[in-house]
C-alpha cells in the first residue's frame, strides 16, 4: 500500500495529526526523530566504547603462552632399557660406579686434580707468554696418567696448547655427535683468605663427605666425573653408535677467549654448524627440593653480560680553589642516578624461568595458594605475571635477578695525587640482561638518564657511544663518556624443551636420579662457555647432575663437593652417552 503523504509519522496512540503547514510538520517531526534517537543513539555509542574498552584492556593484559596444548610443565619419561643386551651393560656399569672400589678410585682421582692449582687471573697475557698458565701442562699430564683408556683409544686434539678435544668415533656417521664440557681452570685464591680455609685450599682433604679445595664442584667435579665415565665404558669395550666428544677449556673464569672460543671455533671448521645434537655444560641449579618436591633445574638459557664505562672529564687545578663539583662529585651523582633507577622485574614466556615457576605451581603441594593460582593465570595474564615477578623479588634476591636486568658498579678509579683535582675518572658499571631485553636498550636508558639527570645540573656534554649532545661550547665544564668497557653480549638464545636431544636428556636424569624427579627448565644469571658454542646447536644445556646437599662455596671459601652425589653425576654422564645410541 503506498502512502500519499510522505510526512507520515507514528504517533503516541490516541493522539490525532494536528492541522499544521508541511513546513511545520516537518520540522515537528524531526523533533521527535531527535526526540527518541538521541538517546538510543548514546546508549549504543556507549555500549560498544565499553566493549571495545574491554577488548582492548583484555589485549593488553593477555599473555600469550607459546606451546598451545601443550602442559606448561612437559615432563617426559625415564628412559627404558631397549634390549636384554643393553639392560645388562647399563646394570654391569651402574654396578661398577657404584663399587666400593670405584668410590676409592675417584676419591683419588678428584684429590689429584684439586691438588693442582690451575688458576686463572683476568690479566692473563696470551697462552706460550705468560707463564702463569704452565701449571696446565702439569694438569694434563695428570690426567692422561689418571685415565690411559681415554687418551689410547680416543683421539686427541689439543687447542691453543691447552684446550682439550676429545673425539670417541661412533659407528653411525648420521647421528649428530653429543658433546660434554667442563673447565679446567678456577679462580684464585686469594693469600689474605687462605686462613679462613677450614682445610687448605688445595690440599683436596677428605673428611669423610667432602672433599675441600678450590675447584671441587666447579668444575673439576663435571670435567672428572665425564673422564670417569668415558673410562667405565671403554673398559667394558663399550662402541657408541653416535660420535661423543668432550671439550675443555682452560679460561672460562676470565670469559674463555683462548681456551673454549678456540675449541668452538675449530668445530665449526671441522664440523659446520648445527653439526652437533647435544651439548651438556656445567650450571644450571643442580637438584633442589623446593616445597615438597625435588626439581631438576637445568639451564636453558644464559642472560646477556654488557660492561659500560663512564668517564667524567674535567680541568684540573689544584684542590685549594675547588669548584663546587670535582670530577669525582660529578661521577659520583652519575653513579647514585643509576642505582636510583634501577630495571624492574619481569616475568614473560619468553623467560626459561617462567617455565621454572609453571612447573612448581603444577607439582609442590606446599606451594602457598595464593602464588599457585597467580602463577597458573600469568599464562594469559601479564598483570598476574607481574603479581608473581614483584612478589617473588621482595622474597629472594637470586629469584629476582632471574627476572630482571642487573646492574652493579664494579670498578672505580680517579685521583692520583691528594692536592691536585683529577682530570679525568670513571668508573665500570656491570650489567647481567634479562632475557627480554638487549644493549640497545641499556644504551639508551643511561644516555637518557645522564641527559636528563646529570647534564641539567651541569653544563657539560655527553658523548653516548659516539652520539654527542649537551653544552658543547666554550663555557662546558667538562665531557662524560658513555662506552663498551668490552665486548657485549647479548641474552643467549633458549634452548627447546620438547626436542628430541631434551627428551633423552630429561628422560635420563630420571632415569638415574629418580623417576620421581621434576624436570624444570630454567636460566643462569651468569655465563658459560658455551657462549662459544649458539651455532653448533640450539640444545645446549648446562646442567650439573648434583644434589644441592653434595655442594657449597663456588668461588669463595670453604668450596667442596660430596663424593656420594660426585659418584652419581658419574653415572648420569655414562648412562646419557648409552642413551644417545636410542635417540
Amino acid at each position: 500500500m503506498a502512502f500519499k503523504s510522505q510526512n507520515y509519522t507514528l504517533l503516541p496512540q490516541g493522539e490525532a495529526e494536528p492541522l499544521t503547514s508541511s513546513r511545520q510538520r516537518t520540522r515537528w517531526n524531526w523533533k521527535r526523530i531527535l526526540h527518541f534517537a538521541i538517546p538510543g543513539t548514546l546508549a549504543v555509542t556507549l555500549f560498544l566504547t565499553l566493549t571495545i574498552y574491554q577488548v582492548v584492556k583484555g589485549s593488553k593484559d593477555s599473555q600469550v603462552f607459546p606451546h598451545p596444548g601443550q602442559s606448561a610443565c612437559p615432563q617426559f619419561p625415564a628412559i627404558q632399557s631397549s634390549s636384554e643386551e643393553r639392560k645388562k651393560l647399563e646394570k654391569e656399569v651402574r654396578g661398577q660406579i657404584g663399587s666400593d672400589e670405584f668410590f676409592d678410585k675417584s676419591l683419588k682421582r678428584m684429590q689429584g686434580a684439586v691438588q693442582i692449582p690451575t688458576e686463572s687471573f683476568d690479566d692473563m697475557g696470551k697462552v706460550g707468554e705468560d707463564p702463569r698458565w704452565d701449571v696446565f701442562i702439569e694438569f694434563h699430564e695428570y690426567l692422561e696418567k689418571t685415565f690411559p683408556l681415554v687418551y689410547s683409544k680416543l683421539d686427541f686434539t689439543p687447542i691453543n696448547t691447552y684446550g682439550i678435544l676429545l673425539e670417541w668415533k661412533g659407528k653411525d656417521e648420521s647421528l649428530k655427535p653429543y658433546l660434554f664440557m667442563a673447565h679446567q681452570d678456577v679462580v684464585p685464591v686469594l693469600k689474605v683468605t687462605e686462613s679462613r680455609w677450614k682445610y687448605p685450599p688445595y690440599s683436596a682433604h677428605y673428611d669423610g663427605r667432602y672433599i675441600w679445595g678450590r675447584g671441587a664442584t666447579d668444575c673439576k667435579n663435571n670435567l672428572i666425573g665425564v673422564l670417569e665415565a668415558f673410562e667405565t665404558l671403554l673398559e667394558k669395550d663399550f662402541a657408541p653408535e653416535r660420535t661423543i666428544l668432550a671439550g675443555f677449556g682452560f679460561d672460562e673464569e676470565i670469559s674463555g677467549p683462548q681456551g673454549a672460543q678456540f675449541i668452538a671455533k675449530h668445530l665449526e671448521k671441522t664440523r659446520g654448524e648445527d653439526s652437533i645434537e647435544l651439548i651438556v655444560d656445567e650450571g644450571g641449579l643442580g637438584i633442589q627440593e623446593v616445597d615438597g618436591a625435588t626439581f631438576a633445574l637445568p639451564g636453558l638459557g644464559e642472560k646477556g653480560y654488557f660492561d659500560v664505562r663512564i668517564t667524567v672529564e674535567t680541568s684540573g687545578g689544584h684542590s685549594s680553589v675547588p669548584p663546587d663539583h670535582t670530577g669525582i662529585g660529578i661521577l659520583s651523582q652519575v653513579i647514585s642516578a643509576v642505582e636510583a633507577e634501577p630495571y624492574e622485574p619481569e616475568l614473560t614466556p619468553a623467560n626459561p624461568y617462567f617455565t621454572t615457576l609453571q612447573c612448581s605451581a603444577e607439582y609442590a603441594p606446599d606451594m602457598d595458594s595464593w602464588l599457585r593460582k597467580t602463577i597458573k593465570k600469568s599464562l594469559k595474564s601479564k598483570k598476574a605475571a607481574k603479581s608473581v615477578a614483584d612478589y617473588v623479588a621482595k622474597k629472594n634476591v637470586f629469584q629476582r635477578y632471574l627476572m630482571q636486568t642487573s646492574q652493579a658498579t664494579d670498578l672505580i678509579s680517579g685521583g692520583v695525587k691528594i692536592n691536585a683535582l683529577p682530570e679525568k675518572v670513571y668508573a665500570v658499571i656491570n650489567h647481567r640482561i634479562a632475557v627480554e631485553s638487549h644493549v640497545y636498550e641499556i644504551r639508551a636508558k643511561l644516555r637518557t638518564l645522564v641527559e636528563s639527570k646529570i647534564l641539567k645540573k651541569f653544563p657539560m656534554s655527553l658523548d653516548a657511544w659516539g652520539n654527542v649532545s649537551g653544552n658543547t661550547s666554550s663555557s662546558a665544564v667538562g665531557q662524560i663518556i658513555l662506552e663498551d668497557f668490552d665486548e657485549p653480549l647479548e641474552p643467549s638464545p633458549v634452548s627447546p624443551f620438547d626436542s628430541d636431544a631434551y627428551k633423552t636428556f630429561t628422560g635420563t636424569i630420571k632415569q638415574v636420579l629418580g623417576e620421581d624427579i621434576i624436570v624444570a627448565p630454567s636460566l643462569m644469571t651468569g655465563n658459560t662457555d658455551t657462549k662459544f658454542y649458539w651455532g653448533l646447536t640450539p640444545n645446549i644445556y648446562r646442567f650439573s647432575p648434583m644434589r644441592e646437599a653434595g655442594r657449597a662455596n663456588a668461588h669463595t671459601v670453604d668450596e667442596r663437593v660430596g663424593m656420594k652425589e660426585h659418584i652419581e653425576a658419574v653415572k648420569f654422564y655414562a648412562q646419557l652417552i648409552l642413551n644417545g645410541d636410542k635417540s
